[in-house]
């Protein structure tokens, strides 16, 4: 099975691809710089052959003057090998220089003109480009790739608009020119693509929206690049100590993944036969309030679905008559009028937590200024793994070092607008760039960090990030998140450390919640649907089934 996937960012991909080279280098009389551009747009080609098959008749190719653009001379070499009909449009802009803007670009720009394709140097738009992209049955995006920084203008704006006003099949060399490879934002305008065809390793850019919408399906070519451990290994021997032994700090690139089933696989509890539900943990969940008790029932009988052994609700005692009697046990506590905990709760807590495996603090608390007073002076008593969720985090929010540090006991489980309070950002900047802002609040508060949303993040503080691919629209229903509490608390509860917790509950709920879409709909899923298929989840998990991002990662095309 996989492992996680290492997801690098722009530079670390640069940086990988300079140090790959300069130690090929080491053995003369090849330019591997050359021998990786032929690579990749050999690859490139052979995907573009697919989508060809499927529509015949002219290809359009629109090039950059650099690396990427490069890559599309490759694929539109070998098209026109292979008798297909190419047209080469590389964008030069006003006044700029009619060749390519690398030595290996300039290389494959001659070996094309060897090829009888047609070629253009184009300055600006004008009816021979406009006619043969009419009379295309497929564009390549070969413009700008990886490392866009600002936003697109000019010819290349007005290029990219009369593409997607084309409607016609489009396969993007990389990524889709516009999207920010880092981020997955649209600078400015974008491409948007059929397919995407990629090398090496998938970029974040891939796995963020826009970037995904705009992107197509995904393919992967390996293009021969070595993992970033025989990079880092390479260095030390060169240098005889090991650059990666360093202290890492908030301006340090992080270490980005893709989780895999593989990985969840080999984290996931054991379930001996000679057990009872001692062995499996006991959770408390501490939440509730009038009119908002179904999110701590919800959460606490999750984590009964994921294993958890026992599942108590501490909450306001006038409410308990009326919640459900079966499989919880209840806690009561000291209310306030208003039919919230009181902070008269406190002194009953630290009984409870000596009693239990693990917590989860915040499913539907309100936001009562003396409820608010409770959990903050409660952060200071808990001393076992705990999940911060809903009004948890924003009481947090008010006070944001009530946590402590070290806090590594603790996950936040916040979606975009309860982040924005805990950081102080916009939801949008957060939307702008949410493993950026993952990390920085991991970092800030020294523990586990889960963004939600599609493609949701994990953050530790140590600088490791994981995109999580399982999931689907139908999960945007309320109490989803109170779900996901109670998958990540039962596992606590079940003795994972919390950043194995995190990354194993959040690929368990949405792959509950892919079960659930494909038995029901994603339309009119309700939170039940996904707590009922969290044991199938777990099920298809053993049995190794992967979700729509790891079967590209298996379908990797090696060239």
């Amino acid at each position: 099975m996989l492992s996680n996937v290492r997801v690098p960012k722009t530079a670390q991909i640069r940086a990988l691809e300079a140090a790959w080279i300069k130690s090929a280098n080491e053995t003369p009389g090849t330019n591997w710089g050359q021998v990786l551009m032929e690579v990749a747009g050999r690859g490139a080609a052979f995907a573009a052959l697919n989508l060809w098959q499927d529509n015949n008749g002219h290809v359009c190719v629109i090039c950059g003057r650099g690396n990427n653009g490069g890559d599309g001379l490759v694929l539109a070499r070998y098209l026109s090998i292979w008798g297909i009909p190419v047209s080469c449009f590389i964008l030069a802009g006003e006044g700029a220089e009619q060749k390519m803007s690398s030595p290996e670009g300039e290389t494959n720009l001659k070996l094309l003109e060897k090829s009888g394709a047609q070629i253009f140097f184009v300055d600006e738009m004008d009816q021979a480009f406009s006619s043969i992209l009419d009379a295309s049955s497929l564009v390549i995006d070969a413009i700008f790739g990886t490392g866009l920084s600002r936003p697109i203008s000019g010819l290349a704006k007005d290029v990219i608009e009369a593409v997607n006003s084309s409607y016609k099949p489009v396969l993007a060399i990389d990524i889709a020119s516009g999207i920010n490879s880092d981020t997955g934002q649209i600078m400015g305008c974008a491409v948007r693509a059929t397919k995407t065809v990629t090398f090496g390793y998938l970029k974040p850019g891939h796995l963020q929206y826009p970037g995904t919408d705009n992107g197509g399906d995904l393919h992967l070519v390996d293009i021969g690049l070595p993992d970033f451990d025989q990079i880092a290994e390479h260095d030390k021997n060169k240098s005889g100590h090991d650059k990666s032994d360093k202290t890492k700090n908030d301006d340090q690139e992080p270490e980005i993944y893709v989780t895999t089933c593989g990985a969840v696989q080999s984290v996931l509890p054991n379930r001996p036969t000679n057990s009872n539900k001692g062995t499996f943990g006991h959770l408390l969940t501490i939440g509730g309030s009038l009119g908002m008790s179904g999110a701590s029932v919800l959460c606490a009988f999750t984590a009964l679905r994921t294993g958890a052994g026992l599942s108590y609700v501490a909450t306001a005692r006038s409410l308990i008559a009326s919640l459900p009697a079966e499989e919880l046990v209840y806690k009561a506590l000291p209310e306030t009028r208003d039919q919230t905990i009181s902070k008269e709760a406190l002194k009953d807590l630290p009984h409870m937590l000596d009693t239990i495996s693990a917590v989860v603090v915040g499913p539907g608390l309100s936001q009562n200024a003396d409820t608010v007073s409770f959990v903050l002076d409660l952060f200071d008593l808990i001393n076992k793994p705990c999940v911060v969720d809903a009004d948890g985090l924003n009481s947090l929010s008010q006070k944001k070092d009530a946590l402590g540090k070290p806090a590594r006991n603790f996950v936040l489980t916040p979606h975009p607008k309860e982040l924005s309070r805990l950081m102080g950002n916009t939801t949008a900047e957060i939307s702008a760039d949410r493993i950026g802002h993952c990390l920085r609040a991991a970092r800030f508060f020294d523990c586990v960090v889960v963004l939600k949303g599609a493609y949701s993040v994990i953050a530790s503080p140590d600088g490791k990030v994981y995109i999580n691919p399982t999931g689907n629209s139908g999960m945007s229903t309320a109490g989803a998140g109170d779900v996901l509490s109670g998958i990540i608390g039962g596992l606590l509860a079940q003795g994972l450390e919390p950043l194995d917790a995190a990354c194993a509950g959040v690929y368990l709920h949405g792959k509950a919640g892919d079960i659930a879409a494909s038995n029901i709909g994603k339309t009119g899923l309700v939170a039940g649907d996904i707590t009922a298929a969290v044991p199938l989840a777990l099920t298809a998990i053993s049995n190794g089934e992967i979700s729509h991002l790891e079967e590209v990662l298996h379908a990797v095309t090696a060239l």
